[in-house]
């Protein structure tokens, strides 16, 4: 008999590291001097590109305000970037420790870099994460695309959502907060050309990764948090992405110095098909706002 090859649980470390271990200096050139890859809180009539880094502050404060983390002893970053989020917290509303984790190492290499002391980066799984003291909040900024392979049917891809929940669950005290960013898929027709930046992002730029579903996510977390706010933020997404093609556009060949044409445009074809796709209402970017049961 042939062997049945069993799906990938997770994406592999290697096909998230081929977005993510690019140089450093690239992503700042992309994101600008916060460092904060999901979308901001803009304000109308807001110059939205003048004001990028303050609006993600005010993203990053009004998390931190609904996860009840002002003054905490310890949070979790889940997915944690390149430490935005733990230094806001720690240098700003007076959180006494962050520790983040992350699978890149050039993320982490980064957030050493910053110098705060209050912050500590493990390169490792959300799955491999433990404490010995329970956090008093935690944040997922849009990572968990990352933490189920494609290649998974509907009730194993909520089976390894419920995993995710049930571990952050445990790493948490009870009452505790924790705010999820997550982009979401909607089920609507496909044309031609959204089928192929689809399988671009989903074969070449973030290989095995799945976007799910609302459904999913809810399914999942039931009987672990209780829910108090679900809110859909796709355009505060889609201006970020505007924005981090303009920033680049203009800085394109110091971009292409530092890592080459052939990335520079998976960058300039990704964040367009996010960008549109999120402005045409296939993608959302729900900010979900949970409390811990138990």
């Amino acid at each position: 008999m042939t062997a049945v090859e069993t799906p990938a649980l997770n994406p592999e470390v290697d096909a998230i590291r081929h977005h993510y271990e690019i140089s450093n200096e690239l992503y700042r050139i992309i994101l600008g001097p916060a460092m904060m890859y999901s979308g901001g809180y803009w304000n109308d009539g807001e110059d939205q590109r003048a004001v990028h880094d303050e609006a993600q502050m005010r993203k990053l404060d009004a998390f931190v305000e609904l996860a009840g983390a002002a003054g905490a002893d310890s949070v979790l970053d889940i997915g944690s970037g390149w430490g935005t989020m733990l230094d806001r917290a720690t240098t700003v509303h007076g959180v006494g420790r962050g520790v983040g984790v992350t699978l890149s190492r050039t993320q982490q290499e980064f957030v050493r870099a910053i110098g705060n002391d209050k912050i500590d980066i493990k390169v490792e799984s959300w799955e491999d994460h433990t404490t010995e003291t329970p956090y008093d909040a935690a944040f997922c900024i849009n990572a968990i695309e990352h933490f189920v392979h494609s290649s998974l049917s509907p009730r194993e891809r909520t089976r390894r959502y419920q995993d995710f929940f049930t571990k952050v669950h445990s790493l948490l005290r009870p009452d505790a907060g924790f705010v999820l960013h997550a982009m979401t898929a909607e089920a609507l027709p496909l044309n031609r050309a959204l089928l192929a930046d689809l399988k671009f992002l989903q074969r070449e730029e973030f290989a095995g990764c799945h976007i799910p579903h609302l459904s999913e996510l809810t399914s999942a977390m039931e009987g672990l948090f209780d829910v108090v706010e679900i809110r859909n933020e796709r355009e505060s997404f889609s201006i970020a992405c505007r924005v981090w093609l303009e920033q680049l556009a203009e800085r394109r060949d110091e971009a292409v110095a530092l890592d080459g044409e052939d990335v520079v445009r998976r960058f300039e074809r990704y964040l367009d098909i996010f960008a549109y796709t999120l402005e045409d209402k296939y993608f959302n970017n729900f900010r979900i706002v949970l409390r811990r049961r138990g």
